[in-house]
C-alpha cells in the first residue's frame, strides 16, 4: 500500500482536502497537513501559546513526511509558500519521492527538487494521473 502525505500552502485548504478524498477513494493511505486556523485557535493567547501550537502543528507534518513513500504537493497556480519550501526540502533530504500539480511559479530552485510535475490545474485530473503513475505493488514512483 502507498502511503501519499499531502503538502501545499494553506491558501490552497479546498483543493488540500479534495485532493485528498480523492486519493483515499482511489486505495491510497493519505496524510494530510493539520490546516489549523492557528491564530483563531490561540486568539486572547499568550505569544508562547501561539508559538508552540504552530511548532507542534509543524512536526506533526513533518512526522507525515517521514512516514509518506510519497510527497506530493497540491499548488494549482505553482504557488509554494514558506511552510511548503521548508517541508518539500525535508521531503527531499529524506529520500521522498515528490510531486506536484504544477511547477513552481517563482523559484527554479525549488521546482528542480520535483521528481514529477503534472502540469494538471485541477485536483480531479491531478489525481487521475497520479494515480495512474503510482505503482501500488512496489511502492514506488515510475519516472517515465
Amino acid at each position: 500500500m502507498v502511503t501519499l502525505t499531502i503538502c501545499g500552502s494553506a491558501r490552497h485548504r479546498a483543493a488540500i482536502h479534495q485532493t485528498g478524498r480523492l486519493l483515499g477513494d482511489a486505495g491510497f493511505v493519505v496524510l494530510t497537513p493539520p490546516l489549523h486556523r492557528i491564530d483563531e485557535l490561540t486568539a486572547g493567547q499568550p505569544a508562547e501559546a501561539k508559538e508552540l501550537a504552530w511548532k507542534g502543528a509543524t512536526f506533526a507534518h513533518l512526522n507525515r513526511i517521514v512516514k509518506a513513500d510519497v510527497v506530493f504537493i497540491v499548488n494549482p497556480d505553482g504557488y509554494l509558500g514558506s511552510s511548503t519550501t521548508l517541508e518539500l526540502g525535508y521531503a527531499v533530504a529524506l529520500g521522498k519521492l515528490v510531486g506536484a500539480m504544477m511547477p513552481d511559479a517563482n523559484e527554479l530552485a525549488r521546482g528542480v527538487l520535483f521528481d514529477l510535475v503534472l502540469h494538471c490545474k485541477e485536483v480531479d485530473l491531478a489525481v487521475a494521473e497520479l494515480t495512474n503513475r503510482l505503482s501500488p505493488m512496489a511502492g514506488k514512483w515510475p519516472r517515465t
